[in-house]
């Protein structure tokens, strides 16, 4: 997903879209991802796809990095 920056600093998974001010972390709980504060409002459309495509590259990196399995 080039038009995202995930990074991993220990525990925590952060993806951010850059130039539209939007991120999520989510922290390695176990062998579970739990979001930190994902947008408590109520999300436009446009953070709904984020958090969407957010939660499936956090993932495929936690996966990545054996976190998951």
């Amino acid at each position: 997903m080039p038009d995202f920056s995930v990074a991993v600093d220990r525990a925590n998974i952060v993806v951010s879209k850059p130039g539209a001010g939007f991120s999520v972390t989510y922290r390695r709980t176990g062998r579970v991802l739990v979001a930190l504060d994902p947008m408590r409002n109520d999300p436009n459309p446009e953070q709904q796809i984020f958090l969407v495509r957010a939660w499936n590259a956090a993932f495929a990196k936690a996966r990545s990095l054996g976190w998951l399995s």
